[in-house]
């Protein structure tokens, strides 16, 4: 599992940057989906760990755009 992240291709402003992004992540989260599955862990448990992983990583990334607009 050594999936390399692709940099992005297209302008911050572009409509098709969030496709862009899960076209470049996808190879790499498929990897850690069959790492994870080959551990033992059920794809419903890898499912669930990797949606609460993110959805906190959003937290966190609005928790500091949330403060730094406090700021100005």
């Amino acid at each position: 599992m050594s999936q390399t992240v692709e940099p992005p291709i297209l302008p911050e402003e572009s409509p098709d940057r969030q496709v862009n992004s899960e076209v470049a992540l996808e190879a790499a989260f498929a990897d850690l989906v069959t790492a994870s599955e080959a551990q033992g862990w059920a794809p419903r448990e890898t499912a669930a760990a990797l949606l609460k992983l993110a959805t906190e990583h959003a937290r966190q990334i609005e928790a500091v755009a949330t403060a730094e607009r406090a700021k100005t």
